[in-house]
């Protein structure tokens, strides 16, 4: 060891020769980075010797870190699970941390154990013993063509509870769309089985006959010049084909296989990720995720499957990666513990799966090209914003503000945050307002820009361009808090809304002539606002920020609102207090589920007793009973709409 050494490099000297974990911190202990080795000694001094090493991160990590700590542990498999949980809790800056708003994806759920099965679309694979057909990216495609398909193969819709409670059909066996198994002898447990059978064939995208039965419907829709209904049932069947007709690639010669195959792309510190997804020999999804990074590639990829297979709501038998891994056999064994079965993660050279790693890495290579283009046409979509409506910065981070109450009860406000001219949800924020008349928009929005701006500098982290939605009532307002506040650097903007505007002297047969305002941007220390071209791709972005601020604040007053119409009317329970409304809401997710919710289901509830239960539920009799009728009534008017279209048809 050199005579004169810092304390981080006697700390690295000092590394165990056992398997573990390292973690460098900076000045403030702050974690910089984790990573594992089989032997700390043999590993963590390559970080005093970046130009040995290669990895580009190091000099920078180097420069910021001020001391090291190791975590022993018995091998290199559980070194690899304490790295991921580390990464999980400390989220350092120059590791991978895989998005928690990730794209999800669902699945059909039929537990064939039932006499009867039903088809349920569920977000998690469970190993509960029943079939899951999937996954699907699009819950909402999915959801039209179980639509269709219901008509087509009448499967029970409610649940097990409802269906050991009926005595007669219901009034979906009325229309059609169930057979009614509820009621005996009504259909058999074969010709039921029969019925499943077909549903899952179309499922598999084995059956393309429900697809020919729409296109058919169109066709003949559009010769009758009913367009509306032929546009229907083309959405419909396109619904369909996406979600059934899915690429047949077999894997493997003899045997169909549920596989992941991850492939690779990167251009200088950017990288993308794509993930080919094979379920019983057939290439039914795909997704890419990319980040920013200067940690080699077999590195990131590698934290990347401990991060995406922890969080997986499915795991296939086969894990395929383009490129060598250290630790595979390690990772294999971690995988499987999590999906309680063997799982290999393999590395091919040859054959059918190294053609798939391929196309992969082909796959992430586009995500990157169109990423880059949307990239260099959002940059020039924001310096033309900055041009049009005279700002000083180019506006890389937006942030909008917007206020929601309903005659003054509940007042919220929402910011939402644009980065790079798209939507940055992690960043959106909810306010309530506290400090005075909630019935004042002027007043909320200058106590929420307050806030914000006090966080921002206190945290270092403030918006380029702050839009604020109104005119310049709500403009001053702001202005008169960033004087107080001395808020130097950040432009400001509000936003005013086209609305319809009398025409003075012009009047028709028919009334008074109006005529449509535009958008107008009016800017501080500007009497006359800014008209953008109407067509102007700028305003357009204006636009769509400030109507996702409206959207946001809306449905969290909307949120609010229902929470304290059912706690007010809990309130005139006795003995429901302010633990036990919040874990009704909880367990039952809304005001009206709290209402429908059965006596035995209440008791349920943590903190309820029986007698509370039966309190609870006759409260609630009156405002349960207006609630099934409103809902048979909307049931009624559904199945009398369906078997219109149906006569028509």
């Amino acid at each position: 060891m050199p005579e004169e050494t810092t304390l981080l490099e006697r700390q690295i000297y000092a590394a165990p020769h056992e398997p573990g974990c390292y973690l460098f911190k900076d000045a403030r202990g702050k974690v910089l980075y984790v990573g594992k080795a089989i032997s700390l000694a043999n590993r963590v001094p390559a970080y005093l010797r970046p130009d040995a090493d290669g990895r580009a991160h190091i000099p920078f990590l180097m420069r910021k870190a001020t001391t090291v700590e190791f975590i022993v542990v018995n091998n290199e498999k559980e070194a690899l699970v304490l790295e991921n949980n580390l990464i999980k809790r400390f989220r350092p800056r120059y590791n991978i941390v895989l998005a928690s708003d990730d794209r999800t994806f669902v699945s059909v759920r039929i537990d064939m154990r039932h006499d009867y099965p039903r088809a349920t679309i569920v977000h998690k694979y469970k190993h509960d013993g029943a079939t899951y057909i999937g996954p699907y990216s699009s819950a909402s495609k999915l959801y039209k063509t179980l639509e269709v398909l219901k008509r087509v193969f009448p499967l029970r819709l409610c649940s097990d509870h409802v269906m050991a409670n009926r005595s007669r059909p219901c009034v979906y066996h009325e229309i059609g769309v169930c057979k009614a198994p509820c009621v005996k002898d009504m259909i058999s447990k074969e010709a039921y089985a029969d019925i499943l059978k077909g549903f899952i064939h179309v499922l598999n995208g084995q059956d393309a006959s429900v697809v020919k039965l729409l296109e058919g419907q169109m066709n003949q829709a559009a010769a009758d010049l009913k367009y509306e209904r032929a546009a229907e049932l083309r959405d419909k069947m396109l619904a369909v084909q996406e979600t059934t007709m899915r690429q047949r690639t077999q894997v493997g010669q003899t045997k169909a296989v549920h596989r992941d195959v991850h492939g690779i792309y990167r251009e200088a510190d950017r990288l993308g990720i794509a993930t080919l997804m094979y379920r019983d020999g057939k290439l039914e999804e795909s997704a890419t995720r990319e980040f920013t990074s200067l940690l080699p590639d077999d590195e990131i990829l590698s934290q990347f499957l401990k991060q995406y297979y922890d969080r997986a709501t499915f795991v296939p038998d086969e894990v395929v990666v383009p490129i060598q891994l250290e630790g595979m056999d390690a990772l294999a064994s971690w995988i499987s513990d999590r999906a309680e079965r063997r799982v290999q993660v393999l590395f091919p050279q040859r054959g059918e799966r190294a053609k798939q790693a391929e196309m992969a890495n082909v796959n992430a290579r586009h995500a990157q090209k169109v990423r880059a283009e949307t990239e260099d046409r959002n940059k020039q979509l924001l310096a033309a914003l900055q041009e049009a409506a005279g700002l000083e910065r180019t506006p890389v981070r937006m942030e909008c503000f917007d206020i929601s109450h309903g005659g003054g009860k509940d007042t919220v406000a929402s910011s939402v945050c644009f980065i790079d001219g798209e939507p940055a949800k992690s960043q959106y924020r909810k306010y309530k307002i506290k400090t005075h008349d909630r019935n004042d928009d002027f007043a909320s929005m200058e106590e929420v820009l307050r806030r914000r701006l006090k966080r921002g500098m206190q945290e270092d982290n403030l918006p380029d361009l702050i839009v604020i939605d109104g005119g310049t009532g709500q403009l001053n307002r702001v202005q008169a808090v960033f004087d107080e506040m001395n808020v130097v650097g950040i432009d400001l903007i509000s936003l005013a809304k086209s609305r319809d505007k009398k025409r003075p002297g012009w009047e028709t047969a028919w009334g008074e002539d109006v005529e449509r305002t535009n958008e107008r941007i009016f800017l501080p220390g500007r009497d006359e606002p800014v008209t953008l071209d109407q067509r102007s791709p700028a305003l357009f972005l204006l636009m769509r920020i400030r109507d996702e601020a409206h959207r946001f604040a809306i449905t969290f007053h909307r949120q609010l609102k229902g929470k304290s119409t059912i706690k007010s009317s809990l309130d005139a329970i006795p003995g429901v207090g302010p633990k036990k409304k919040k874990a009704l809401i909880r367990k039952f997710g809304s005001p009206r589920g709290v209402k429908l919710a059965l006596q035995h289901e209440l008791a349920q509830v943590e903190g309820i007793t029986p007698k509370l239960a039966e309190a609870i539920f006759t409260h609630f009799e009156s405002d349960r009973a207006e609630l099934i009728a409103r809902d048979t009534a909307k049931r009624e008017k559904a199945a009398a709409r369906a078997a219109e279209r149906e006569s028509r048809d």
